[in-house]
């Protein structure tokens, strides 16, 4: 693997190479040769040298939370593959009020049904939960009430990757999920890396299979040439996973068969 990977980024291979074996080896599961190259995640990051490259057993996403709680430890996480705010009906409806009293009422009633499901959230002892698309200002204000960290996120990939990385179940309609559907995480915590706003799921537990490369490197295309070279190296691993005999390259296994021919 460090010979592919050289043939990148030549004297960094051994540095490269520990990062792409400690990734894989989070990711492939115990008594298994299969590796999936989609659990292998790259962020990367400007600012920094690649010394300062690391590999997390999890997932990181760049956000910031929507609330003001930035670091949960053991905490259980709620994904939704769903808006985060009071449903809207799918059509027009019409409605008469007589009074004052009436008219408060009204949103009150709408607000208590909102906050009857955070609470819900919150009494089933959620501390995380993950949402895709918009958050109203409402449910951040309900989240903050109950004590409960928020993330959106806007690519449903990385939305699926997430629920992957902590075990959970997404789910399509806003109410509170089953045990079965939680997911769990060591920590969450919001990390500022070179003034880039990250959020880091960890879940040290061998069922994770998501590992999250962080390069570093103080150019874009220093960061793009990294990760190409990461790429080649995965792919060496899964292919020796698959078959772990070997031919010499550089055209040597031509040559010879010339010879013999």
């Amino acid at each position: 693997m460090k010979s592919a990977v050289a043939s990148k980024q030549y004297g960094i291979e051994d540095l490269l190479g520990n990062l792409i074996t400690k990734a894989c080896l989070y990711a492939i599961p115990r008594g298994s040769r299969n590796l999936n190259v989609d659990n292998i995640r790259v962020q990367k990051i400007l600012g920094g040298g690649i010394h300062d490259s690391e590999v997390i057993r999890g997932m990181v996403v760049v956000r910031q939370s929507e609330t003001s709680i930035h670091r949960v430890t053991n905490a259980k996480v709620a994904v939704f593959n769903t808006n985060i705010e009071i449903q809207q009906g799918e059509t027009k409806g019409t409605i008469l009020l007589t009074n004052a009293n009436e008219l408060e009422n009204y949103s009150r009633t709408e607000e208590d049904k909102f906050e009857s499901i955070i609470k819900g959230l919150a009494d089933s002892g959620v501390q995380v939960v993950v949402g895709s698309g918009s958050m109203s200002e409402m449910a951040v204000h309900f989240f903050e009430k109950y004590k409960i960290m928020a993330i959106k996120i806007m690519s449903k990939f990385e939305l699926k990757r997430i629920a992957r990385a902590v075990g959970a179940t997404p789910i399509v309609k806003l109410s509170t999920p089953t045990p079965d559907e939680l997911g769990f995480a060591d920590e969450v915590w919001f990390k500022e890396i070179s003034s880039q706003k990250c959020i880091v799921f960890r879940r040290d537990k061998e069922e994770n299979k998501m590992a999250t490369i962080v390069l570093r490197g103080s150019t874009t295309s220093m960061l793009d040439d990294l990760e190409r070279a990461i790429d080649d190296g995965v792919n060496t691993i899964k292919t020796l996973c698959r078959d772990g005999r070997m031919l010499p390259g550089a055209g040597a296994t031509e040559i010879n068969l010339a010879k013999k021919i």
